[in-house]
Order: C-alpha cells, then structure tokens, then sequence
C-alpha cells in the first residue's frame, strides 16, 4: 500500500511539473506576441499560402494566342479586336521585341475575342499585347 501511494505521489509530482512548465512557456509566448521584436517581424516572408490575385484587363488587337509560353508554341488564334483577357498567371518564355515592348513575360488565362464572341481557354500572350501596369503586375502568380 505505501509503495502505491509513493507511486502515486510521483505520478502527481510529475503532472504538477509538466503543468508549471507549460504555464511558463505560455506566459513567455504571450510576453513575445504583445512586444514583437520588429526585427523578426520585418524579416519574416509572406505566408506560403496567400493567394495570387487573377486579373481582368484586356489584349490587343491582332495578338497571337498560343498553347504555351514560346514563339514556337502552337498558335491557338488571333484577336480580331481589343479583346477581355482574364489573367491567371504569368510565366517566363519566349523573349520578344517588338519594337514598342521588350519582355519575356507570358499571360496565361481566358480571352474572350471582342470581335467573334469566341473564348480561348488556358491559352498565352506577349506580355507586350497584354494591358497591364507592369511585366508581371504585383500579386499576380507565376504558372
């Protein structure tokens, strides 16, 4: 019986340890969130799972549509007109001037052709006929 009630003892004596640890580990998290160190949080990246933005903004007229990211990539129409084109991502391919924009940067996503009412699906353009305010815009993903 007193060996039991030694047990016992013990078995207290360790839960009571392990809890006060814990309690001191929370407090001290706690203290750290309410004064962050600013170093830490000015070097600390953007969270792995923060979505990239899609974009709408439109291709110009005449612009090439193609199944991949190349000069060589099979063409997959044209434009007839200005055209709605929602941007999904970018990639690097084929490297391109044409004498007003100079860019490696293809868009991938949906044109809608102004002028036949057709839709391309999953297909690229030119960064240089895509109306964006940057090669690539800020938030958008790469592909």
């Amino acid at each position: 019986m007193d060996q039991m009630r030694t047990t016992a003892r013990r078995r207290m004596k360790v839960v009571v340890a392990v809890a006060v640890i814990g309690v001191s580990a929370l407090a001290t998290t706690t203290a750290s969130a309410q004064q962050p160190n600013q170093q830490t949080a000015i070097s600390e990246p953007a969270p792995q799972n923060a979505a990239a933005q899609a974009i709408n903004t439109t291709v110009d007229a005449n612009s090439q549509l193609r199944w991949g990211p190349y000069l060589s990539s099979r063409k997959a129409g044209v434009t007839g007109a200005k055209s709605s084109f929602y941007v999904e991502c970018y990639k690097r391919g084929s490297d391109y001037n044409d004498g007003k924009h100079h860019t490696d940067i293809w868009y991938r996503g949906v044109v809608t052709d102004e002028s036949t009412s057709h839709t391309y699906r999953n297909v690229y353009s030119w960064g240089g006929n895509v109306n964006t305010p940057h090669d690539p815009p800020a938030g958008l993903g790469r592909c």
